[in-house]
């Protein structure tokens, strides 16, 4: 992709990505006056025409990082976290189908790691002495601290701080009795596992959604055409990386009349919320056996902003607002709108809200609950 184009990709991604926040601010936002009190009109036009638009902008992600080592070439992103401001966490695979995991960290006395589970940690030195800045790449080329054997990665510039609308969340499917359940995992379990030392017992460990997430699914229900399926949310769902791909995956989700279920293990918040809304019929199975179900932390939901404004500070009529109204209708019905309402005022962006019982009978969100 030539640099234009390039610019023009990372410029359409900077407008959309959104982390964990249900925000799109692809349009001019102006604040709301205190006086409006209408809902947003449910009538935005989703279509096949922007949903390749958006998969044309993002696709130069895919191929933002690469790595040699060991002879081998990984350039294919397959999944992605971000950690902090500096580090990034990715999911690289190779010709073959190798996958490994990159810890890339892009400050000034960066220390990067190779990581295969069980077989293969590396650390090398990324720190700016190592690294060879272009208009639009950066190369680093180092050697392994265990055996010196060169490491060469290369990433891009301009996309790097976009890399996480990828999403870390792994769809596996599995066949019984003519059903097909699709299991969600994250994709870095291991590596926090095993080096961060983050297993879960102190804190959730989370995942993202992102194109990755939608991109696993299509392939799933092109594969399984026709074959009834649940969507079987089995580990944390932290939000989505990504919104604007998020509510086309819940849209997938809803063409295939798939069922969504919250097993005891999982949970979802934010763009996770969105997707268990697209489901049909929306099942909650309680981590602990209490009817107070907002104790377990399983369904959360949030407002959000898009970085200056908040939510309700930005006039129902535009288009983000209009987007999610839309969304919400087609999966709640009649309540779809007010439901959406409700998590705008429930929590701020930078906090969360867990469904009550009550709640969730007010909006018909959760169908089932065992």
């Amino acid at each position: 992709m030539n640099s234009l184009k390039t610019l023009v990709a990372v410029f359409c991604l900077a407008s959309v990505v959104g982390c964990n926040s249900n925000s799109n601010s692809k349009t001019t936002i102006t604040p709301k006056p205190a006086e409006t009190t209408d809902l947003p009109l449910a009538n935005y036009r989703f279509s096949e025409s922007e949903l390749k638009e958006l998969l044309d902008e993002r696709a130069v992600v895919r191929s933002s990082v690469k790595l040699n080592f060991q002879g081998q070439l990984f350039d294919k992103v397959m999944f992605s976290e971000q950690l902090n401001d500096s580090q990034w966490i990715v999911k690289l695979e190779n010709a073959d189908g190798k996958n490994l995991d990159l810890l890339l960290d892009n400050s000034a006395e960066g220390t990067c790691f190779i990581y295969s589970p069980s077989e293969l940690m590396e650390l090398f030195d990324c720190s700016d002495k190592t690294r060879t800045v272009g208009e639009d790449s950066t190369v680093i080329l180092s050697a392994s601290q265990r055996d010196a054997s060169e490491i060469q990665v290369e990433f891009s510039n301009q996309v790097l701080e976009f890399i996480e609308i990828i999403g870390s969340t792994v769809l596996t499917a599995s066949t019984s009795n003519n059903q097909v359940t699709v299991t969600t995992s994250f994709g870095f379990e291991d590596f926090f596992t095993e080096i961060l030392k983050m297993d879960g017992s102190e804190e959730r460990v989370q995942s993202t959604l992102g194109l990755s997430t939608y991109t696993q699914l299509k392939e799933l229900t092109s594969q399984f055409e026709g074959t009834k399926m649940t969507l079987n949310f089995a580990n944390h769902i932290g939000g989505s990386a990504d919104d604007d791909i998020n509510m086309y995956t819940g849209m997938l989700i809803r063409e295939h009349n798939m069922t969504t279920l919250v097993s005891r293990s999982g949970s979802v918040f934010s763009g996770g919320t969105d997707l268990f809304a697209a489901g049909n019929p929306r099942i909650l199975r309680r981590a602990i056996d209490s009817d107070a179900i907002e104790d377990n932390k399983q369904i959360g939901v949030h407002s959000w902003s898009n970085g200056d404004s908040s939510a309700l500070d930005i006039p129902y009529t535009d288009a983000s607002h209009r987007r999610q109204a839309t969304y919400f209708k087609k999966m709640l019905g009649d309540k779809g709108v007010s439901f959406y309402i409700f998590t705008l005022e429930s929590a701020p962006a930078e906090g969360e809200h867990w469904v009550t019982k009550a709640e969730s009978e007010q909006y018909g969100l959760i169908t089932t609950i065992e």
